[in-house]
């Protein structure tokens, strides 16, 4: 019976024996372990072919911030012993079909997690039995929680995707001395995480040097898909909200006296949720979450709405006597060309006291001197004299100007941000995530 066919066993009764004794065993036992001087410190040949499986029972949790991967699960595996074969002894072979014994009788490869945060020793359980077969196949599955190095990637948390590996490789032999193969990864008995979504697996054996030897290694990859639901209410939700409340500071009446604490509020609380989301990222990560550049954005609009807040109660408060800059009333044009609530060159919007420039006054009065039986003439001393600038505006006014524009600015800004931030996170949670490549390097 091969590997591959020892792999495939489903149950016992295929195995059974009619005449089965616990006399005969115990012969046996005695004659492949002590008549024929059986040396466990020996390998069964020079390359001993080990399949390698990974059943997986539950992944129990996959920390991002210290990217670490906490696995429960058993490993299946399997090899050729032909000194321990009595499928030629004819008083054996027809009533004793398996054996059990244990790692401390036989020979058996010696096994590491090669990215492993917790045990680097070699896989040992005594308490595990070893299956061996009539032929000298034998199956050995040892069982453990596996705390391994998962290198996440939180550019899109918390709709994030990570590939994570379990590999395994031989401890002091070379890949001359033991070749290790890899066999599909078994989820049959999988359990859900409720954090976690498992999505698909591959296995791979490569080859490792290191110096002039070279060691075998078979590495279990997995893809796993954050369940985000529970950050999308509790932190991405209340995050967008307070992205849009922060520009209604710029709403409230200066008379009001609450614009100031409203603000800071507002930034405070961007400012504790900036501070979760760090909580949840490794300390030294190599991308950046679009979740934390959104926050920091956010949170830098929110400090400028606290400093344009300022600026605009100062006009509010300022003496309604004192002349306007005539600076103050550029910014204010400019604005309000900016924020689309009038137009280039018409400034109808300020209920202040508008006259005529001198430009127009002189070109009005020319052209219907000469022109003031003309129709034509008439249509353009109508449109000279629609034409008016801002000459002087009272300080209230240019406060309640700056809070149009400052309010219709930050909605579009806040609006344009946070559709490019969902449309980033929608894209990056629905493309497919491909498996790294493994180098492999030849002996």
């Amino acid at each position: 019976m091969g590997l591959r066919m020892l792999f495939n066993i489903t149950g016992l009764h295929d195995l059974e024996a009619t005449n089965y004794s616990h006399q005969k065993e115990f012969q046996l036992r005695e004659l492949i372990f002590m008549k024929n001087s059986y040396q466990k410190q020996t390998r069964p040949v020079a390359t001993v072919d080990v399949n390698v499986s990974l059943s997986v029972i539950t992944f129990n949790s996959l920390d991002v911030r210290d990217q670490l991967l906490t696995t429960t699960g058993y490993f299946r595996m399997a090899w050729i012993d032909k000194r321990l074969d009595w499928s030629q002894n004819p008083k054996f072979s027809s009533d004793i079909m398996a054996i059990h014994t244990d790692e401390e009788t036989i020979w058996r490869p010696a096994l590491i997690l090669d990215n492993s945060v917790s045990d680097m020793s070699v896989m040992s359980d005594t308490s595990i039995p070893i299956r061996l077969l009539y032929d000298g196949s034998i199956l050995w599955t040892p069982s453990g929680i596996y705390k391994t190095v998962c290198e996440t990637d939180v550019t899109f948390y918390p709709f994030d995707t990570q590939v994570c590996e379990i590999t395994v490789r031989p401890f002091g032999y070379t890949s001359f001395e033991i070749m290790l193969n890899s066999s599909p990864l078994a989820i049959d008995n999988l359990k859900k995480n409720g954090e976690w979504e498992y999505i698909s697996s591959s296995t791979r054996s490569t080859l490792k040097g290191k110096g002039k030897n070279t060691f075998s290694t078979v590495s279990f990859i997995f893809i796993l898909k954050r369940r985000p639901m529970y950050h999308v209410l509790n932190t991405l939700t209340p995050t967008i909200l307070l992205a849009f409340l922060s520009c209604m500071a710029f709403k409230l009446p200066a008379e009001s006296g609450e614009r100031i604490g409203y603000s800071l509020t507002v930034l405070l609380s961007y400012a504790v949720y900036l501070t979760l989301v760090a909580e949840d990222i490794p300390a030294t990560y190599v991308t950046t979450p679009l979740l934390s550049l959104y926050l920091l954005f956010i949170l830098t609009l929110g400090m400028l709405s606290v400093i344009l807040t300022i600026m605009v109660l100062e006009c509010h408060h300022t003496d309604q006597q004192a002349e306007v800059p005539k600076w103050v009333m550029l910014t204010v044009d400019f604005l309000l060309i900016l924020s689309l609530q009038m137009q280039k060159r018409h400034s109808h919007f300020c209920r202040c006291s508008f006259v005529k420039t001198r430009n127009t006054m002189d070109a009005s009065k020319e052209v219907s001197n000469n022109l003031k039986k003309d129709t034509q003439g008439k249509a353009i001393v109508q449109e000279l004299e629609g034409s008016y600038a801002i000459e002087s505006c009272t300080w209230i006014e240019i406060g309640r100007l700056l809070d149009k524009s400052f309010l219709r600015l930050f909605l579009f800004i806040v609006f344009i941000v946070t559709c490019t931030f969902i449309t980033a996170l929608y894209i990056g949670y629905n493309t497919p995530v491909l498996y790294p490549d493994i180098a492999q390097s030849e002996p």
